[in-house]
């Protein structure tokens, strides 16, 4: 990713309260989760201080609201990153149709 990028998520961290490097962080574990066999992976965090502030510690979201929060080049070079990730996911997981509509997509998949 480029320099400007980098730095645009530096300060997405930063504003937050987010530990350095915390972005990144939650990008390798969506990516670890996305290629071992399921069940190998937990795309949760261990721990509960996210500092997202909402009750959802899944790494997807915090890469979500990264995504919301840059500008729109570095948006488009996160989404770059993470898109594969997230056609892994959609290709080996199934919707549920009992899931609220309201959560996220990566929330209301099951493994199939």
């Amino acid at each position: 990713m480029s320099a400007s990028a980098n730095r645009q998520i530096a300060v997405f961290e930063r504003d937050r309260g987010l530990p350095s490097g915390e972005v990144a962080h939650a990008f390798r574990r969506w990516n670890a989760t996305t290629r071992r066999p399921r069940g190998k992976a937990d795309p949760f965090y261990e721990r509960n201080d996210t500092a997202l502030r909402s009750d959802d510690h899944h790494v997807r979201t915090l890469l979500e609201v990264a995504l919301h929060a840059l500008h729109r080049k570095a948006r488009r070079e996160l989404s770059t990153v993470v898109g594969p990730a997230d056609e892994r996911v959609l290709r080996r997981t199934l919707n549920n149709p009992f899931a609220d509509p309201g959560l996220p997509w990566w929330t209301r998949r099951i493994g199939a």
